[in-house]
């Protein structure tokens, strides 16, 4: 019974990691949540977790910054770019990973 028991644990810790994976990124249904103007925090919760910073600038510096997520089309192989100005959404772009 106990090796049955840490079976389950085992595999319910693996789908839960999964499950963190899917949910911090771009989706289509979350880059059209997005709107010109929102403060950083509400485009991370959007997005599902912080992303990562392109620019040596932070959004919440007031500065231009850029900040990175993967997605939409796939986690690997595509990345969302979110500019910020003055801590607020300026724009965004997607693109691919690699080689053409």
């Amino acid at each position: 019974m106990m090796r049955g028991t840490l079976v389950l644990l085992v595999l319910a810790g693996a789908l839960a990691q999964g499950g963190c994976a899917v949910s911090c990124g771009a989706t289509p249904e979350r880059l059209a949540s997005l709107r010109r103007g929102m403060s950083y925090d509400e485009t991370a919760a959007v997005m599902g977790c912080p992303g990562g910073l392109v620019t040596d600038r932070s959004p919440l510096t007031g500065e231009f910054a850029i900040v990175e997520w993967s997605g939409p089309a796939s986690r690997v192989f595509s990345w969302t770019q979110i500019d910020f100005l003055d801590g607020k959404l300026l724009s965004y772009s997607t693109g691919r990973r690699g080689a053409l």
